[in-house]
């Protein structure tokens, strides 16, 4: 709890919210609670995002990202984030354990503590160009705006680097941002099926359907769809009873599969 504070600390610092002496490439700077060996890079995006300046703290592991990264890219930039969002209106915090993109995990510049990246951010893009019954897979974008639940307004995406522990591939965590008495609440969306949004999720926005594969490993077990589901209820605050609509599950597709004597795995046709 001590280091989290320390970096959130930071983080408000290093986007001017004090006047100090010690200002390194614009950014304010405090004493803080060192974790050892880990340096404090700090991220500022090009470009606004959603009406936003950002900009981020990320806690680099130097022994981790050195052997980890040294058969690709030493430098890279991966680790505990915290990333910040600013405008006239709002500004909020969004932590991040495995903060990374594109364009961090190809940096060229030598790591050490203290040092600023100024990075353009990659807008996200999904992996088959479609509009809709999209894929997540393949995206660089370090967080996007995206109508996930399909009810007009678009949430916050954030990417969870290589957050599959597996294939290289990302898990995403998805919140909501009501604006409440002028102050924006920052609520993760949570339950089936955004707690385990991934880079095999498929989002239809014609449908409005979500579909999840399950039984990850040496093949799917099937996929796991989610709709739009209409339930009557009552407001306590109107004192009237409405309709509303759900993300719920609605289908489940089951593979079936042929085992051969090569162990090698093919699908039949999928059975509901």
């Amino acid at each position: 709890m001590k280091r989290l504070s320390s970096y959130l600390l930071a983080l408000l610092l290093v986007c001017g919210c004090a006047n100090t002496s010690t200002t390194p490439h614009g950014f304010e700077r405090a004493d803080y609670l060192k974790e050892e060996d880990a340096i404090y890079v700090y991220v500022k995006y090009n470009q606004q995002v959603g009406g936003y300046d950002v900009s981020a703290i990320c806690v680099v592991d130097t022994i981790y990202n050195g052997e980890f990264y040294s058969w690709h890219n030493p430098t890279a930039i991966n680790g505990h984030g915290f990333i910040h969002f600013k405008n006239d209106e709002h500004e909020f915090v969004v932590e991040n354990p495995l903060f990374s993109d594109g364009n961090l995990s190809q940096n060229k510049q030598p790591l050490k503590d203290g040092v600023l990246i100024e990075t353009d951010y990659i807008p996200f893009k999904p992996a088959n160009d479609a509009i809709t019954n999209m894929l997540f897979v393949g995206s660089q974008s370090p967080f996007f705006f995206f109508d996930i639940d399909f009810d007009g307004e678009k949430e916050l995406i954030v990417t969870l680097w290589e957050g599959m522990c597996y294939h290289g591939h990302n898990a995403y965590a998805a919140y909501k941002m009501p604006v409440e008495n002028d102050r924006l609440v920052l609520s993760p969306i949570q339950g089936e099926p955004f707690d385990e949004l991934n880079d095999y999720t498929r989002i239809d926005t014609a449908k409005k359907e979500i579909g999840q594969p399950y039984d990850f490993g040496i093949r799917f077990g099937g996929i796991k769809k989610y709709g739009l589901v209409t339930h009557t209820v009552f407001n306590e605050v109107m004192h009237s009873i409405e309709e509303q609509q759900f993300i719920e599950l609605t289908e489940i597709e089951h593979y079936d599969w042929q085992h051969t004597e090569k162990t090698e795995y093919n699908a039949c046709e999928p059975t509901i």
